[in-house]
């Protein structure tokens, strides 16, 4: 049985290495005796010791996914109370959780990341559907979405909602429109401008892509192929013009966007696929237990987890593709009733209808209050 540690530089000028992989749980007196016991650390140095933190969670499957409990509405979990390690996800919890309590305290819909909308959105999800048995760390593995999340889009992702929910000010929201806006200028000119199979840049091109250049191509063909990237461009006299004012790191963004396509097309169609199913919601107070076609082990999940929609069932640890199908099976012949018993309420109430509408005939006057 292997155990992997690795010896982390703590900077570029330092002697300071961090131990990764090494438990710093122990008391102070055994760490120096346990870390000389590592090849190649038979004489090190103990700057200071390490220390671990002990702290008690409340499972956050008890919460929905905008970190409200389920069973006290307006009470928000957030942080190490959720059973997460490390200051970012602390702070992303912290986030959410804060802008969710005060739009409830204005009685307005609390806000979801979907899955695929960003990290928080991964990490959120996977607190609410996951059994977690250790301290949660965010990591990018954890995503499949990896080739949408990414650093040069955040703020593509997530400046909309962010400004839906009064959280980006009017110099933020005009500063965010006007680098989409030159990102997409440039995407447009590197479209549309040309240059010949015999130009400078063409060799440079083929030279850096292993790729000679059969016929004349845009600048937009050019950074498709493989190492061909927009510094390049700029060297051959077929960067940005200096009056556009794009950025380095904006001109980089159309470069991704371009290179990318393809990969990025594919994955999003892969995902509208699923949206149809994944968004379908569960009712609230579903008897999981009465679903005779779900396996024991996902009557138990669901009932613990209680999940919004089928997207979320769809990630709960021991509930299969099968259970999947057989609870949409069992929605859709939920609807079908609910949908046949309101039309026969309707007809009922039809054929009701007219004697209600009729006037109670009047009753003729006794003679003598007739002669009076």
């Amino acid at each position: 049985c292997q155990h992997q540690i690795f010896l982390e530089p703590e900077g570029r000028n330092t002697p300071e290495l961090y131990v990764q992989g090494f438990s710093t749980g122990l008391p102070e007196r055994l760490q120096l005796a346990l870390l000389r016991t590592l090849p190649g650390l038979e004489a090190c140095t103990l700057l200071r010791p390490a220390y671990a933190v002990e702290y008690d969670f409340l499972p956050a499957h008890q919460c929905h996914a905008s970190l409200e409990t389920k069973k006290f509405r307006g009470l928000f979990f957030s942080g190490q109370l959720n059973g997460t390690t490390g200051y970012e996800e602390a702070a992303s919890q912290g986030l959410l959780a804060g802008l969710n309590a005060a739009r409830r305290a204005q009685e307005l819909d609390t806000v979801v990341l979907p899955r695929d909308s960003s990290y928080i959105g991964t990490l959120m999800d996977d607190l609410v559907t996951k059994d977690l048995r250790e301290p949660y760390r965010m990591l990018t593995s954890r995503s499949e979405y990896r080739l949408l999340l990414r650093a040069d889009n955040a703020d593509r992702r997530l400046t909309p909602l962010g400004r839906d929910t009064g959280l980006i000010s009017d110099d933020r929201w005009a500063a965010f429109q006007a680098k989409q806006a030159r990102i997409e200028a440039e995407k447009t000119r590197l479209a549309s401008t040309r240059v010949l199979e015999t130009s400078e840049l063409a060799a440079a091109v083929a030279a850096a892509s292993g790729q000679a250049l059969q016929r004349a191509a845009t600048l937009e063909e050019l950074l498709r192929r493989p190492h061909v990237h927009h510094p390049l461009l700029a060297a051959h006299g077929y960067g940005a013009p200096a009056d556009t004012g794009i950025s380095p790191a904006e001109a980089e963004c159309a470069e991704i966007d371009i290179k990318y396509a393809g990969f990025i097309s594919r994955q999003e169609k892969q995902l509208q696929q699923l949206a149809g199913k994944a968004a379908k919601k569960i009712p609230a107070g579903t008897d999981y237990s009465s679903i005779s076609t779900l396996s024991l082990e996902a009557r138990e999940k669901l009932t613990k987890f209680q999940p919004a929609d089928i997207g979320q069932a769809g990630r709960i640890g021991g509930v299969n593709p099968a259970d999947i199908s057989a609870l949409l099976l069992h929605l859709e012949v939920q609807r079908r009733r609910a949908a046949a018993a309101a039309a026969s309420n309707g007809q009922q109430q039809r054929q009701q209808g007219p004697e209600s509408n009729v006037v109670p005939r009047a009753e003729p006057l006794p003679a003598a209050a007739a002669s009076s």
